[in-house]
């Protein structure tokens, strides 16, 4: 077989493994010696396919094969009104703004696209970086459009209690499906110094019911600006965004709940 079809079929290898592969996973899917598994996902690795996880050193799709997928899937204008919206946000604020979706694995979050803001970050990501799901906004808005099962997965402490987690963070499982089903409850998510110190960011998401797509609608910026008022201030205006946008889409969850002022002040309380 051509480089073209075992690069066709470690792709399909990828669908059936959560989006991840190792060269053991390679060699037993496809029947070739190590050394040529270990040869052909370098390749790819090289052509921009795929990317590495420095950590368990696995192999998982890039960001150029998660822009093909969002484009084949992206036949409606959604994404063109997030953009168009996020812009104006990003305009009229000065922050930053960031479109992003879970990864295959559901346990990450990567950025689609990013538009930068007048205020200046401490870290500034760009489309391809990847954040921990359960310890962003961005991450716990997506977590909370799936089932509790699912989302108690992204939390590094359901399969090994004694992980890291980071600071400010939800500390285990439980406490990750707490705040996500307050994020259910008001339509956004917010978080401060977690997976990126000296930041914090609000989020939301909308449903595409054609291509079954959710992507997360974010504004980040400088922890030091937080003050009684702020975070709900700056939600009131993404979600205000967010809902007209996922109502105009079919977005069922947005076509039965419109967050109101008092949902949002209620929630900000705990920030202050």
């Amino acid at each position: 077989m051509s480089v073209l079809d075992n690069a066709a079929r470690v792709l399909r290898v990828l669908t059936q493994h959560g989006g991840e592969v190792s060269v053991t996973d390679v060699v037993a899917h496809l029947g070739l010696p190590k050394s040529s598994s270990s040869r052909l996902l370098k390749q790819m690795l090289e052509s921009g396919l795929l990317e590495r996880d420095a950590a368990t050193l696995k192999y998982r799709p890039a960001l150029l094969l998660l822009e093909v997928a969002h484009q084949a899937r992206g036949s409606t204008p959604l994404i063109r009104r997030l953009e168009q919206a996020l812009e104006a946000l990003v305009a009229d604020t000065g922050h930053t703004g960031y479109i992003s979706v879970l990864d295959e694995s559901r346990r990450d979050v990567v950025v689609l696209r990013a538009f930068h803001g007048s205020h200046p970050l401490r870290v500034v990501t760009q489309p391809g970086y990847r954040l921990p799901a359960y310890a962003s906004s961005t991450g716990r808005a997506l977590l909370a459009r799936l089932d509790g099962d699912t989302a108690r997965r992204a939390h590094p402490a359901t399969f090994d209690p004694h992980a890291r987690v980071l600071p400010h963070a939800p500390p285990d499982a439980a406490a990750l499906a707490a705040q996500l089903d307050d994020v259910r409850a008001r339509g956004w998510a917010w978080a401060l110094d977690e997976s990126l110190a000296g930041v914090g960011s609000v989020s939301a998401t909308v449903n595409d019911p054609q291509s079954g797509e959710i992507l997360a609608f974010c504004l980040s910026f400088p922890a030091s600006l937080n003050q009684p008022g702020f975070i709900d201030a700056l939600a009131r205006r993404l979600v205000g965004d967010v809902a007209a946008i996922g109502r105009a889409a079919g977005d069922a969850f947005w076509q039965t709940m419109a967050p109101t002022t008092a949902d949002i002040e209620q929630a900000g309380a705990v920030h202050h």
